[in-house]
């Protein structure tokens, strides 16, 4: 007996070795793939079982055989050149592609399959319609507020997260490809960016340290608009409404192994306003080349070049009074002096991405900005020079079942900065000069798990540590401030969960912090307020994602949860004295719903589709005390409680559409006792889409509408806790644009 089971174990390893097990899984989502046909000669040899496991027959004739899946693309495979339990990813055929990858993660995924809160636009949404300004397109997004005092005046809020800076965003990263848009002192401007050159904006939101360091609020990441074969050139046209003219040219090859591209854009508007005249140009230039080609290891370069020449008038808040007896005004004292704000801007980048093998690659970017900046106010008028130079470098393992990154990002700011008096129009002495270096570092690592149930599991963890150093050198040389923060770690969990085709549930968990500022930590008196503790949080999570009807509707909704303590508020204690301070805890709540239905054949038109997006949200002040009162349980002012956004494209003819979209504001306190309020409000925009391609015309776009349809009075962006100096009231209110018109056209041959 024994004889006979040493001879058959003998038959069956010997079989075995001739006989080899191939995984398939799908590109995007790294799911297994059942039922995938083995074909040699086109008969069928083997078929894969539910965990994407295909036998290679050992006697198996054909040289090559093809996988072939009735939702993917055929696939040709050299049987030599298989080894055993390798991984072949298939590719979604077009009808599957409605799933939008996402790859502001480390390992890129459908956004149905990220464990945790991500929301995309796709560069079809950002191009549609009016272009000039970025903040409708991200309003679109659950759990977003963008509000805009002016073009070049804007507070982007994610979760509630940067309520409290009173005229920029802050507490939220932003990365433009590998180049970070967020300065050393926690600012982020995005409305400076040209649209037409975008092809995709990610938006993480809630924490993501693990991935990018600090961010309370979130991350946003901007892609380039993609650049297609062959020589391309691209013009666009736009005017509207108070004197808009916007004019662009680009002009782009692309072969197999490179591409180059360079635009310019240059927009004027006078401003519905006084003392709001707006002029800025962007220039871009981005290319890339894949290197070593012929070899085991791949390496791609890029770079990105970004050019902003901005100059915008200010025409600042107004009371309530003259906000709604006159909101062409500007502020008298801006007025007086015709205030604005002037930059010249230079942002580039250099990466380098290699294949070292076919499961470990490595990313590295260096990238340096630019910026001189000035600014004359009321009060004095503010000279600016920053120079920032960094490194980020990452390296990914791509394994069948488990993924991991390791890297790390070093960063270092130089800021000067030079205050004069302001006389009338002209500057005038001196008063105060002082430079900073602002540097800090991030290490961060990222895991992947996914099971054959389909589970995904994520944890990372992210240490940071930021130092700076102030140098007041007028109006006397003082001695160096330095400040150095302790190292802060901040570890997410995250969990995701496919529960069948098109539907998954997912949460996580994860720390976030924002490190004061220099200018919040420096005190009225010049010095350093060394006990001012960052803005830490801990956020929840959880939600559903559900494609139902053939994927023409696709639902998602997220309940989330933020602890916040050491909340960093900005206090102000005189027209031109800022400071920050730890304000106790608020707690940030609420849930987030977004559905897009999409009907094509219908009664009225050819094609139909309904995009609804609605925040719902508590924000409250858990312990927060100031100047002897308590403001315990009272809600964050600057915040409406929710918000609503409806976009309807309705394909009139082939080639014509009719988009309609509708957004509500609720009711938002304008200061932290909640006594006194804006009751919100509600817009309607229109735009009529003509798309034509013909022969040598590869794409041409024309689109008129109106803004503001019903021209409603609302204000496009409230002051918190506006302060009153002497006998002047309070200004709290910028004034929304009224009713307004625009035609565009946008030509590439």
């Amino acid at each position: 007996m024994k004889i006979i089971l040493f001879f058959a174990l003998l038959f069956w390893s010997a079989a075995s070795l001739g006989q080899k097990t191939i995984l398939v899984q799908d590109k995007l989502n790294k799911q297994p793939i059942p039922a995938v046909y083995l074909l040699c000669n086109g008969q069928q040899v083997a078929v894969s079982n539910l965990h994407g496991e295909i036998e290679l027959p050992s006697d198996i004739s054909c040289q090559t055989v093809v996988l072939s899946h009735i939702s993917y693309k055929n696939i040709e495979i050299f049987i030599d050149g298989v080894t055993d339990r390798q991984t072949i990813f298939l590719t979604p055929s077009e009808s599957q592609l409605d799933e939008v990858l996402v790859t502001a993660t480390p390992f890129h995924r459908i956004r149905s399959a990220i464990p945790g809160s991500i929301s995309v636009l796709e560069g079809d949404l950002l191009q549609t319609g009016q272009q000039t300004d970025i903040r409708p397109h991200l309003e679109q997004i659950p759990g977003i507020q963008m509000q805009a005092g002016a073009l070049n005046t804007a507070r982007l809020t994610i979760r509630g997260i940067g309520s409290r800076t009173p005229y920029a965003s802050n507490r939220i990263k932003a990365y433009y490809e590998d180049i970070p848009l967020t300065s050393g002192d926690g600012a982020t401007i995005v409305e400076d960016l040209e649209i037409n050159e975008m092809g995709k904006v990610e938006v993480i939101k809630g924490p993501s340290s693990a991935l990018y360091g600090p961010g309370l609020g979130g991350t946003i990441v901007i892609r380039s608009a993609p650049i297609p074969l062959g020589w391309n050139v691209t013009a666009l046209t736009e005017t509207g409404s108070f004197n808009l003219l916007r004019g662009g040219i680009s002009l782009s090859h692309r072969d197999s192994a490179s591409y180059l591209s360079s635009a310019f854009y240059r927009t004027t508007m006078d401003g519905y306003r006084q003392n709001s005249r707006y002029e800025r140009s962007n220039f871009i230039v981005r290319g890339g080349v894949s290197l070593n080609r012929s070899q085991a290891s791949q390496h791609k370069l890029t770079f990105f070049l970004n050019h902003v020449d901005l100059m915008a008038q200010i025409p600042s808040s107004i009371d309530r009074e003259t906000y709604l007896s006159n909101p062409r005004s500007a502020a008298a004292n801006w007025l007086a002096i015709r205030g604005y704000q002037s930059y010249n801007k230079w942002q580039a980048g250099v990466s380098l991405q290699s294949q070292l093998t076919p499961l470990i690659s490595n990313r590295i970017a260096i990238y340096g900005i630019y910026n001189d900046a000035y600014e004359p106010r009321p009060f004095n008028t503010l000279d600016e020079l920053t120079k920032t130079i960094g490194v980020r470098q990452q390296l990914l393992y791509s394994g069948n079942s488990i993924s991991l990154s390791l890297g790390g990002e070093l960063f270092t700011e130089n800021y000067q900065w030079k205050i004069f008096e302001t006389i009338g129009e002209e500057r005038g002495e001196q008063e105060f000069h002082s430079r900073e270096r602002r540097n800090y570092y991030n290490l961060f690592a990222h895991a992947e798990k996914e099971f054959e149930t389909g589970t995904i599991v994520t944890a990372g963890v992210n240490l940071h540590q930021l130092f700076y150093r102030t140098n007041v050198l007028f109006p006397q040389n003082e001695p160096v401030e330095t400040h150095r923060y302790s190292p802060v770690i901040s570890p997410r969990v995250a969990v995701n969960q496919r529960l069948w085709t098109g539907n998954y549930l997912f949460a996580s968990v994860g720390h976030g912090f924002s490190a004061p500022s220099p200018e919040e930590a420096l005190l009225p008196d010049g010095s350093i307020n060394r006990d001012l503790q960052p803005e830490e949080g801990i956020n929840y999570e959880g939600g559903i994602r559900s494609s139902l009807l053939s994927n023409r509707l696709n639902l998602d909704i997220t309940a989330y949860r933020i602890n916040i303590q050491n909340l960093l508020m900005t206090r102000r204690d005189a027209e031109d004295v800022f400071y920050g301070e730890n304000a106790g805890k608020t707690t940030h709540y609420g849930i987030e719903s977004s559905a897009f239905v999409h009907i094509t054949n219908p009664l009225l038109f050819p094609e139909h589709s309904l995009r609804v997006t609605h925040t719902l949200m508590r924000n409250k002040f858990g312990r927060f005390e100031q100047d002897d009162l308590d403001f315990r349980n009272k809600k964050l002012p600057g915040l409406p409680g929710s918000s609503l956004n409806i976009s309807m494209t309705n394909t009139l003819l082939k080639n014509l559409s009719l988009n309609t979209s509708f957004q509500h504001i609720s009711r938002q306190y304008l200061n932290d006792a909640n006594t006194i309020s804006y009751s919100g409000h509600e817009l309607i925009d229109l735009s009529l889409n003509y798309r034509y391609t013909n022969g040598w015309i590869k794409d041409l776009r024309v689109s008129t509408g109106v803004q503001n349809l019903l021209d409603r009075h609302h204000a496009s962006m409230v002051l918190v806790n506006a302060p009153s100096f002497g006998t002047t009231p309070p200004r709290y209110f910028y004034p929304g644009l009224p009713r307004r018109f625009f035609v565009n056209l946008r030509v590439n041959i």
